[in-house]
C-alpha cells in the first residue's frame, strides 16, 4: 500500500522488554523523557507510556506532526542518554517501529467518533 504524501502524522513506537521488577521505573523514566521531548520539540503532539499486565514490556508511543518534525527532532537524539536508560533499567530487548497515520478517529463533543482523513 502506498502511503499518501501528506498523511496526518507520524508515529514512533519503542517497545522495551524488561524484568518485571524494572517495569515501573522504566515507565516513569520514559514519561520524564517524553515530557522533555515535548518541551524541546514543538512537533511532538502526543505521547503515551504503556505497561503490559505481565510486567515484561513497556511501550513508548510518540506521535509527531509529520515525518519531517520527527526527523528534525531525531537529529538531537544523539545527545540523549538512551543507551544509559536501557542499561539502567536492564532492558533485555528493544524494538523500534514507525508508522504514517492514514486515518484517525477521535471522539467529538457530541460523543460520536469523527474520522479525520488526509
Amino acid at each position: 500500500m502506498m502511503v499518501p504524501e501528506r498523511s496526518l502524522s507520524f508515529t514512533q513506537m519503542i517497545e522495551f522488554e524488561v524484568v518485571p521488577a524494572h517495569q515501573l521505573a522504566l515507565a516513569q523514566a520514559l514519561a520524564e523523557r517524553s515530557e522533555q521531548l515535548a518541551l524541546q520539540h514543538a512537533g511532538l503532539i502526543g505521547a503515551s507510556i504503556q505497561a503490559s499486565d505481565d510486567g515484561s514490556r513497556v511501550l513508548q508511543y510518540l506521535q509527531w506532526q509529520s515525518r519531517n518534525a520527527w526527523e528534525r527532532a531525531a537529529s538531537s537524539f544523539a545527545q540523549e542518554p538512551f543507551l544509559q536508560l536501557i542499561r539502567q533499567h536492564q532492558a533485555k530487548g528493544v524494538n523500534f517501529a514507525a508508522f504514517q497515520t492514514l486515518s484517525s478517529l477521535a471522539r467529538s463533543a457530541t460523543d460520536g467518533l469523527h474520522c479525520q482523513l488526509p
